[in-house]
């Protein structure tokens, strides 16, 4: 159904298309517009060593015909306390509600668990994004407790009660 690979050069204009696209920012609590050359820098960067950037990204394709759905990816990772964010984007609404996204958490779990040794996964999510809050929960991720007050976003400062933190063990 679906399959997860390293950016390439080839992704460069979906990468900026999709980071640059305001629509998703309350999503990832972004709040830039990337230059073409810091995410052909972010591509370059994929390559390095995993312990260099703490951070990894897939694109998301479709097996049927290599369609890039979107991305995930584990950030801020923390090998010595086994812990890691994690975070799923589908952009095109026509393929959500599909599976897509809950079997793509499937397998970067996998990933995380038995490559890079992580057990400790969590997410941050707007109260609002039921569609995402329940993806991750059919996966096995419980919410927890926020530790922290604000996030920002594009364009405002979100305190937590607007935020779920989801945290799978």
């Amino acid at each position: 159904m679906i399959y997860l690979r390293k950016l390439t050069n080839e992704d460069l204009d979906y990468l900026i298309s999709i980071e640059n696209d305001k629509a998703f920012w309350k999503y990832s609590f972004n709040n830039q517009i990337y230059s073409k050359e810091q995410l052909q820098s972010l591509i370059k960067d994929s390559y390095l060593d995993i312990n260099i950037t703490n951070q990894i990204r897939y694109v998301m394709c479709n097996v049927t015909n290599n369609e890039r759905l979107g991305f995930i990816d584990l950030f801020d990772i923390d090998f010595e306390n086994s812990r890691a964010g994690l975070g799923i984007l589908i952009a095109n609404k026509k393929n959500r509600n599909k599976g897509y996204g809950k079997i793509a958490l499937r397998k970067i779990i996998k990933i995380a668990s038995e490559k890079l040794k992580i057990n400790n996964l969590y997410c941050n999510i707007s109260r609002d994004n039921m569609q995402s809050i329940n993806c991750f929960k059919s996966v096995g991720f419980l919410e927890v407790d926020n530790n922290s007050d604000v996030y920002i976003s594009s364009t405002e400062i979100i305190d937590s009660k607007s935020i779920i933190q989801l945290q799978c063990i």
